[in-house]
């Protein structure tokens, strides 16, 4: 297929989250905001890291990768003037924008000690890794991964 040729669209989308640095949540979360305004429906599981910062507690936490050492201090400030610092908001912006489903990982849960009463309201369920798979990305045009 050549660039000038009509791709299909995107009608479902995966996403799996497992790193857990602020960067990387917000950069699977702009991009499911975009597939989900676009009509395309979106299932996201976080697990691993990820899964372990969507608790209340955990989630003011802004901490960010290896790549952005010495900068966080300008990077929160930026986030904070942009509103893109706060995570649960930013979640029910994209669940208001289009057709998205917020899983987390039941093992992830367990690595971490974590209950489903500590976890962020936005989340619309807790899944096996398995169930994720015959449900949503065996299923979806596009598996993507962050």
């Amino acid at each position: 297929m050549t660039n000038d040729e009509p791709r299909g669209k995107v009608k479902k989308l995966a996403v799996i989250v497992t790193r857990g640095s602020y960067n990387n949540l917000l950069q699977a979360c702009e991009l499911v905001r975009i597939a989900a305004a676009a009509g395309t429906q979106v299932s996201v599981l976080f697990r691993d890291e990820a899964a372990a910062k969507l608790t209340n507690e955990k989630v003011k936490d802004l901490t960010f990768s290896e790549a952005y050492k010495g900068r966080e201090s300008k990077v929160r400030d930026m986030l904070r003037g942009r509103k893109r610092d706060h995570l649960p908001t930013i979640l029910r912006e994209i669940k208001e924008a289009g057709d998205v489903k917020f899983s987390i990982c039941r093992d992830s849960l367990e690595y971490f000690e974590l209950t489903v009463e500590q976890l962020l309201p936005e989340l619309d369920e807790v899944q096996k890794a398995e169930a994720f798979w015959k449900e949503e990305m065996a299923q979806a045009d596009q598996v993507l991964t962050f």
